[in-house]
């Protein structure tokens, strides 16, 4: 029997949480950082092991749960889950190794961390419908502990709005599983895995159950107008776990409506299309505007994220290999680019004791490395050829302009106001006269003042070593991805086909059950 390195890769953070909750404080960061990076490795392992141009399930694993109600666990990787689980690990390893001096109950914060990494991984690994739902909730938990406990001035309120727009749509997306199991049964029973279940949902159940998993996926992506929660949510999160919820949480919702809502709703996703589609653009560039005129760059930030997820979804829903291959290639970096914007909008608060981009200015003259790497990230976000970014969103952007040119090109505009609000951003704080982190006084204490804050500006570090051995791994892959991708769309596309196979009729012949 080969070593189930799958099951390990899920389940070594889950048992490290349950640890770490008893450990004293002195070793608890060691102990998640430990677990976190054994992580990495399985997963960098499997994706060496991975083999390029099959589009099925490798690394499968399936072992009878509850079979009479056809819950199985069964667990598997493709191309399109086969990056997100790798970028997962390596944001867990980022996240921990930034709050090392955080938290001031270690062992809960760092077991909630592992415990969040564990359930995403679960997400992205299940194959099986109800384990699916199983680690989605297992994921949302910590999630929600993580803001509510560790969060800012505003943590209550942020958790709790989290927690009513997730739990909605999880059950939803529960009773569509009930339904799904409902109307797929056949005189052998019920099986709810994945394979079993393609081509063999009823036309006319279509519709009502894509509705019902289109609510859990459309919060977490999120998609406008199901997005209130998330600049919240990010806002008032401590960075590590933002680096989390933005870098790999939120890409489970996109992931969702591939894994699920194509191949298993194909009728339901080509007439569901023109809307998403629709309110895919409506949120890159509200979103893109919203971001224009935050004045906390955190804020910022949380804007920016949906704006480019938006981008996601148009890759997806133009249902074709171009747009697909895009989406799914621009979750990973979309992962790695905010994880380190978010990151270094961490660095710049710590050091100025403000995330106001007004109270700030000048600051490149201080600290010209961390100036340089938010420069790096900036144009990383920006899309610009060379930088992981751009090859992502060029084919998703391609694909919804071969889909809908009307779409394409209203997607493409969003590169207007995300050049400006990143550079007013970078700008603002690195540039310009020399400004503290108080904001600018007026009359006769203006000349007392400007004293004092040239003082605080001068006094900011720059990134220490450890600081930056924790972006490098992000910058490098920007710049890695940016000038040769191919290995990424090269093992995402056999799969990508594969769903599509499903998805390219679109009245497909349904179905006597077929147990």
């Amino acid at each position: 029997m080969s070593f189930p390195i799958l099951t390990a890769i899920v389940f070594v953070p889950i048992i490290g949480a349950a640890i770490a909750l008893f450990l004293p404080r002195g070793v608890a960061w060691g102990w998640a950082f430990f677990v976190a990076m054994v992580d990495l490795v399985l997963t960098i392992v499997m994706g060496f092991s991975f083999h390029v141009g099959t589009g099925g399930f490798q690394f499968a694993e399936s072992q009878p749960w509850i079979p009479g109600l056809g819950l199985n666990y069964a667990v598997g990787i493709d191309g399109i889950s086969l990056f997100l689980a790798i970028l997962t690990a390596l944001l867990a390893v980022v996240a921990i190794a930034a709050s090392w001096s955080n938290p001031q109950r270690p062992g809960t914060y760092y077991a909630w961390m592992l415990l969040l990494s564990g359930g995403i991984l679960g997400v992205f690994a299940a194959t099986n419908v109800f384990l699916f739902y199983v680690f989605w909730e297992i994921m949302l938990v910590p999630a929600y502990l993580l803001i509510g406990t560790f969060g800012g001035p505003r943590r209550a309120y942020a958790a709790i709005k989290f927690v009513i727009y997730t739990a909605i749509g999880s059950l939803l997306m529960l009773a569509g599983i009930i339904g799904l199991g409902a109307v797929t049964q056949g005189s052998h029973g019920v099986s709810l895995d994945i394979p079993s279940l393609i081509g063999h949902v009823p036309v006319s159940a279509q519709g009502i159950l894509f509705l019902a998993f289109f609510a859990a996926f459309a919060v977490k992506v999120p998609l406008v107008p199901f997005h209130s929660w998330l600049p919240d949510a990010y806002t008032e999160a401590p960075i590590p776990v933002t680096i989390m919820l933005a870098g790999a949480m939120s890409k489970t919702g996109a992931y969702g409506f591939l894994r699920f809502c194509l191949p298993l709703f194909p009728q339901a996703a080509h007439q569901a299309a023109p809307i998403i589609e629709t309110l895919a653009v409506i949120g890159i560039l509200y979103c893109a505007v919203q971001a224009l005129i935050q004045t906390d760059f955190k804020r910022l930030l949380a804007y920016s994220s949906i704006s480019h997820l938006g981008v996601v979804m148009l890759g997806i829903f133009a249902l074709n290999t171009q747009g697909i291959d895009g989406a799914v290639l621009q979750m990973v970096n979309h992962g790695i680019t905010t994880g380190a914007l978010f990151l270094i909008a961490g660095y710049i608060e710590a050091r100025t004791g403000t995330r106001s981009i007004a109270a700030l200015g000048g600051l490149a003259a201080r600290v010209p490395m961390l100036a340089i790497t938010f420069g790096i990230a900036a144009l990383s976000s920006l899309g610009l050829p060379g930088l992981n970014s751009f090859a992502g969103e060029f084919l998703a952007l391609l694909g919804a302009f071969h889909a809908n040119p009307l779409f394409g090109v209203l997607g493409t505009l969003v590169v207007i106001p995300a050049a400006w609000y990143l550079l007013r951003f970078f700008q603002g704080v690195m540039q310009g006269p020399v400004v503290g982190p108080t904001a600018t006084p007026t009359g006769v204490e203006q000349s007392a003042h400007q004293d004092k804050r040239s003082t605080v500006a001068g006094s900011v570090r720059d990134l220490r070593p450890g600081d930056l051995a924790i972006l490098i791994p992000l910058l490098a892959l920007m710049v890695g991805i940016g000038f040769y991708p191919a290995p990424l769309p090269d093992r995402i596309e056999p799969s990508v086909q594969s769903a599509l196979s499903v998805v390219a009729t679109p009245h497909p012949t349904l179905l006597v059950p077929h147990r």
